[in-house]
């Protein structure tokens, strides 16, 4: 898959989809042997390997789920289950952890655990008897709904989720970590709380309560988790009429409510399964856009690719979806060949509808000529990728190399060690390398970086300024060098820069650097040297011979 992907760092799903083609057990026997593949310590010592085995394990995860989420989602409505639902999401957001991935297994135990709980409880209350001979059917359910609650709420201390931040993003929609930590948003909860009920002969539906009928939550992690409205869980007693209903709120340990507290729920329907999945993934998505549109957190950023993908799952035909999806794809370079196709069967499908949209919406077919163009760039990419450069004479350093980079920032001299990744005999400019050049000792860093924020604010003399501007640039005709650098003194460490060779010194005793790019061009670190992998020797063959008579 390395081949395939080089120099891009991803497989390519549609190629993914390829390789599982066909029904149980082809997918799950291709799933086993890459985790076992990927917990091997041999190919553990190879990042290059590891990485692609590790890169294509979460794409064929991501193809079987695709493939249970369609059959999921074409179920009629009663046969659908929020707890199932709840499930598949869960397994979802663990694609990327290996062999912890979400267990349906380890779900459904824990949910005959509680459901063996609240048995026990029922049997001691009628000396080991079961009550069903002995209550009429609604207190009978009563003393069901109650031992439910004793035991989530009281015994297990099941509860929701304090406060909704960025790290816990993940906990929203975790199952296995609600039971684990005891602690969920309010459908998680709710999902359990039907499924035990479900195995105890009661059915409870779920219903959005207006905030016109209930204390409206002063905090923005209630307003977030109860978007667009409260999730209650409502039980109707068959014998009775609407007004007998019972209201169940999981938010606060389980209370029974009386239908009277909820007037305008008496004709309202039950919320579908459906709704109440795609209520969950709405608050989530906007939440992590939210905290990447605010912070620039990469790791929210990517991970909201994976959820955006899940909701193409759940809704193929909705192209606001699919075109935010393919929207994301574009900025990150990724899965492009999966955004096409999804957008091609968008415009191929029977429901399709010529767009109509407001200022704000994307237009799919825009979105595809963007993503074609850019699967184009990416080729024309791969194959200068493998183009071999020989070396020059006067070219100072070579890949693998661990060296010293010497540049200014705030006034000050730093001296930073990085690893050669590869280079070029003078300047080109590049949108994925930062190009940076210093000049004497007494001028500041100069950068060019349309995209770097300017850190001073005050107001700078107008001698100063005009200063500025004639310090000495080193010459663009020298030896330019592609590193990988980590500066612990800012807030985003991690640089992937563009430095003139003047720039670097060799480092006597080599370092290793902890950039998570590493994979992307080394094998691994053997003390003196990056290996590079089987891509970066292809493309630099000379290099090897000099970087080990420069080390010695």
């Amino acid at each position: 898959m390395s081949s395939v992907a080089y120099p891009l760092g991803q497989s390519p799903l549609i190629v993914i989809n390829e390789l599982i083609a066909g029904s149980y057990p082809i997918p799950e026997y291709v799933q086993n042997e890459l985790e076992e593949i990927v917990y091997d310590k041999k190919i553990r010592e190879n990042k290059t390997t590891l990485h692609y085995a590790r890169d294509v394990l979460v794409k064929v995860r991501m193809s079987i789920m695709d493939k249970k989420w369609r059959d999921f989602m074409a179920q009629p409505e009663f046969r659908k289950s929020l707890f199932e639902g709840f499930a598949l999401i869960s397994q979802w957001s663990t694609l990327e952890h290996g062999k912890g991935q979400t267990c349906l297994k380890d779900l459904e135990s824990s949910i005959e655990k509680i459901t063996d709980r609240v048995k026990q409880l029922l049997e001691l209350e009628v000396g080991k008897v079961s009550c069903a001979s002995t209550d009429e059917p609604k207190k009978k359910n009563l003393k069901i709904l109650d031992s439910i609650n004793q035991v989530m709420f009281n015994e297990l201390g099941f509860k929701k989720l304090p406060y909704f931040h960025a790290s816990d993003y993940n906990l929203y929609s975790n199952f296995q970590q609600a039971f684990e930590r005891k602690e969920g948003c309010p459908a998680v909860l709710c999902a359990i709380y039907q499924e035990v009920a479900r195995k105890m002969g009661i059915v409870c539906e779920a219903v959005y309560c207006n905030q016109d009928d209930k204390e409206i939550e002063s905090s923005f992690s209630d307003f977030m988790m109860n978007r667009p409205n409260k999730l209650l869980l409502r039980w109707k007693d068959s014998a009775g009429s609407e007004d007998d209903s019972i209201y169940i709120d999981v938010c606060r340990g389980g209370s029974l409510n009386q239908s009277s507290l909820y007037p305008s729920l008496r004709e309202q329907p039950a919320a579908s399964v459906d709704s109440v999945l795609f209520n969950m993934l709405e608050v989530l998505t906007h939440f992590m856009w939210n905290q990447y549109d605010e912070y620039g957190l990469e790791k929210v950023r990517d991970d909201l690719l994976f959820y955006l993908r899940l909701k193409c799952s759940m809704s193929p035909q909705n192209p606001n979806v699919i075109t935010w999806y393919a929207e994301h794809c574009i900025g990150l370079g990724i899965q492009l060949d999966d955004a096409i196709q999804l957008l091609q069967n968008y415009f191929q499908s029977p429901e399709y509808k010529p767009f109509i949209g407001d200022l704000f919406s994307r237009n799919p077919s825009k979105m595809l000529e963007e993503c074609i163009s850019k699967l184009n760039e990416q080729k024309a990419e791969i194959a200068a990728a493998k183009t071999v450069h020989h070396r020059p004479s006067s070219l100072k350093f070579s890949v693998g190399l661990v060296v010293i980079c010497n540049y200014k920032k705030w006034g000050r001299n730093f001296r930073k060690p990085c690893v050669i990744v590869s280079w070029n005999v003078k300047f080109q400019e590049s949108n994925e390398w930062k190009s940076k050049v210093t000049s004497d000792d007494d001028s500041d860093e100069e950068e060019f970086d349309e995209d770097e924020e300017d850190l001073d604010d005050e107001e700078v003399d107008e001698d100063e300024n005009c200063s500025r501007t004639k310090k000495v640039i080193p010459s663009q005709d020298q030896p330019h060098y592609h590193i990988l650098m980590v500066d612990s003194d800012e807030d985003n460490p991690q640089f992937q820069l563009n430095v003139p060779e003047e720039t670097l010194e060799l480092l006597p005793a080599a370092v290793p650097i902890e950039h998570d790019k590493i994979w992307f061009h080394f094998e691994r670190f053997d003390g003196r040297r990056y290996l590079p992998n089987a891509e970066k020797r292809a493309q630099f063959p000379e290099d090897e011979a000099v970087t080990l008579s420069l080390i010695g």
